[in-house]
């Protein structure tokens, strides 16, 4: 566990002024990164559009509070306790872990009578989740301290500066009020458009892009099959005559493979228990994908790069053309490359059945959903639920984060 302090700059008079510490508790990994990206630009933002007679404390603090309870209600009171235990004013909470209120994605949770507020990132979809993130805690932070409704839900009913400055395309969503004195205000989104959103959201937060270095043995056997195929003549020669669409359906079914071989290698397919269960499991399968759609891709792409610099450092022209019967072109180049790429991740698919179960999904997902599968497995293992023991582990594995 962490915290940092961030801090506006000194005024003059600055010490005449009350003090609000603002407290962002964040979940490890993309939450974290996304309380420290938004905390230094916080400060400014809430002078200018909730109060600037105050000095405005903001703070990040990196724990799991996921790790033991799950329950947005339980969130919020975890968060309570934690701000109370830091001296906050007010905290809000930051977690990748997709939640839902019935079919629809929540946003945000607001408890007035405890100053705390929760956000869901994967709700804000994954197109600038950054300004999104941001915007959205001036307003929640502006509606705990009584100035203005945070409005997530009607922009047109504040027409006042804070809405016209922070009001950004949320999408459709509304405001769902507490009962039985629990959450006083929780935003959710529809069920449709905001479920698409919630999906890309989730694939952000996995953060794909970074599979091509996590999965170290699929990718070295990518490149190392690639740079062999380079220097075979047999390929040389398909790779001029196989033509444009039987090229590309290799390369397509080179990605699928590799994504199946994957999944099914390391279970990373979820099955539902019950019907309950099925609209979720359908959400996280998916998301599983896309995810590793979007991070074979990047793989192959780069592997695509390095095999056509290979292949114009090595091949020299005068044996190249023995081989083609004319003098080669930068055409012939791509498509040696993008053939040996195709059929080297075939190769690919294999050498990622060597990776281990931990570092697949270390490299697929974030640290919530890593969790979360791991309670998941350990659930259909024993055929009972985890417990404290999950919310233990947790919080050992963020301290070694």
């Amino acid at each position: 566990m962490s915290e940092h302090g961030r801090h506006g700059a000194t005024l003059t008079g600055e010490s005449d002024r009350d003090t609000t510490v603002i407290g962002l508790l964040a979940d490890p990994d993309t939450p974290t990164e996304v309380a420290e990206k938004v905390a230094g630009q916080l400060s400014p933002l809430l002078s200018d559009y909730v109060d600037g007679e105050v000095v405005w404390d903001v703070r990040t603090m990196t724990h799991p509070v996921t790790a033991s309870v799950q329950d947005p209600e339980q969130v919020l009171d975890a968060v309570a306790d934690h701000a109370a235990e830091a001296g906050w004013d007010m905290g809000v909470y930051l977690t990748d872990l997709p939640i839902q209120h019935g079919s629809r994605p929540i946003l945000a949770d607001i408890d007035h009578d405890r100053n705390v507020a929760g956000l869901s990132l994967p709700g804000f979809g994954a197109v600038r989740q950054h300004e999104k993130v941001r915007n959205a805690v001036v307003r929640l932070v502006a509606d705990l301290a009584g100035v203005a409704d945070a409005g997530l839900d009607q922009e047109e009913h504040h027409p006042g500066r804070l809405g016209r400055a922070l009001g950004r395309r949320l999408g459709r969503i509304r405001a769902v009020e507490g009962d039985e004195g629990r959450h006083t205000r929780r935003y959710v989104t529809s069920p449709g458009y905001g479920r698409v959103r919630l999906l890309l959201g989730m694939v952000r937060t996995n953060e794909p892009w970074k599979l091509v270095l996590g999965m170290r043995t699929a990718l070295a056997a990518v490149v190392g099959t690639s740079a062999y195929l380079t220097i075979n003549s047999t390929i040389w020669l398909l790779s001029t005559r196989l033509g444009a669409p039987k090229l590309a359906l290799t390369m397509v079914v080179a990605v699928a493979l590799m994504v199946v071989w994957i999944i099914g290698a390391h279970s990373l397919w979820e099955r539902a228990q019950d019907a309950e269960e099925r609209e979720e499991v359908w959400l996280f399968n998916v998301s599983t994908v896309l995810t590793l759609s979007i991070g074979v891709l990047v793989m192959t792409a780069a592997v695509y790069v390095l095999t056509l610099l290979g292949s114009l450092f090595f091949l020299e022209p005068s044996v190249f053309a023995q081989s083609l019967g004319r003098p080669p072109t930068w055409g012939d180049h791509l498509l040696l490359s993008w053939l040996a790429t195709g059929l080297a991740t075939v190769a690919g698919a294999l050498g990622s059945g060597l990776d281990s179960e931990e570092a697949v999904r270390r490299a697929a997902y974030g640290y919530r959903e890593r969790q979360r599968r791991d309670e998941v497995g350990e659930e259909q293992e024993s055929g009972q639920g985890t417990g404290n023991d999950d919310g233990d582990r947790g919080d050992r594995s963020s301290s070694s984060s």
